[in-house]
């Protein structure tokens, strides 16, 4: 499969602007979702209160915001990095 795309991609400059263009799109799917997500959770640290949240409920928070804050900077990065390419 890797061959048969390899193939078809090194044919024509102008699909492989398609491929990364498609690969762009993708990438900023994703990172909307994430920046959802990292909202969400940062309303929901915002929202939540010592007596109603445990405290391992709190540290599980946490750690999703923190993960949809890591994703992003290498979903940027990414981005970046295809549109300075093409």
């Amino acid at each position: 499969m890797l061959k048969l795309f390899r193939s078809i991609l090194s044919a024509d400059r102008k699909r492989r602007r398609f491929a990364v263009s498609l690969a762009l799109r993708l990438l900023w799917v994703i990172r909307d979702i994430e920046k959802d997500e990292m909202y969400r959770f940062s309303d929901m640290l915002d929202d939540s209160d010592a007596h109603t949240v445990s405290r391992r409920e709190y540290n599980a928070m946490e750690e999703a915001y923190s993960d949809c804050e890591c994703a992003l900077g290498f979903l940027d990065s990414a981005i970046e990095d295809l549109e300075f390419a093409y």
